[in-house]
């Protein structure tokens, strides 16, 4: 019960501090907004923003669970992909694209990795990929990063989506990624119509994406005529 407590209170104070992120940007305060966001970092992780932007993934959770003081450091990673969603925009919105880009995919990386793994919903300060997807449209996303994405959108059911990322990969390297998609059309035809339906998806065309995965190379053991 005292764990409860202190993971709710945890995120009730993170969710607080976003608040007042975002509302300094809305209020056309971004100066301060940059410093509370440096603050949030160094609070949570002993460095500041430009440290953060230059970790990778892996090593920023690896720093973040190094800090956590609860096991749930998923809501904390969700945090600070929050954090680096907001920092983001505002150096966007400064011209600092490339900047602005960085903190977005360390974002992407992180809330993908965070989701994953909860095993609940993120708390509703975590930035949706939609939202960093659209930050990212001028930039390449890395094909791994897809690729988990790929398994996020499928496990939650945005399936549409999970089509188009299996068509990105593909065209950036059929053969590579040819065995995920023929098992993704196979966990997608193995869905009842119903399913596909909801997803914006039919039966038909699924049969014809998975068809058409033969052009790029026959399968090892074809059915018997």
């Amino acid at each position: 019960m005292y764990r409860d407590d202190y993971i709710l209170r945890m995120i009730a104070q993170f969710g607080a501090i976003i608040r007042h992120i975002l509302g300094l940007y809305r209020d056309g305060k971004s100066p301060l907004a940059r410093i509370a966001i440096d603050n949030a970092y160094r609070d949570r992780l002993g460095v500041g923003s430009d440290q953060v932007a230059a970790l990778s993934d892996r090593q920023l959770l690896a720093l973040l669970r190094f800090h956590s003081q609860s096991d749930d450091w998923w809501s904390e990673g969700a945090y600070l992909a929050a954090l680096l969603t907001a920092e983001a925009r505002l150096l966007s919105d400064d011209g600092e694209e490339d900047a602005a880009a960085t903190r977005a995919l360390l974002a992407l990386q992180v809330v993908i990795e965070c989701a994953l793994v909860a095993p609940e919903p993120l708390p509703e300060y975590a930035p949706t990929y939609t939202d960093l997807l659209g930050l990212l449209r001028d930039y390449v996303v890395p094909a791994p990063t897809l690729a988990a994405l790929l398994t996020l959108c499928e496990r939650q059911g945005d399936l549409a989506r999970s089509e188009d990322l299996v068509h990105e990969l593909l065209a950036r390297e059929p053969l590579h990624w040819l065995a995920t998609a023929r098992a993704f059309y196979q966990r997608l035809l193995a869905r009842s119509d119903a399913e596909l339906t909801a997803a914006g998806l039919s039966r038909a065309e699924a049969l014809a994406g998975y068809a058409e995965l033969d052009r790029i190379a026959p399968p090892a053991h074809p059915p018997m005529a």
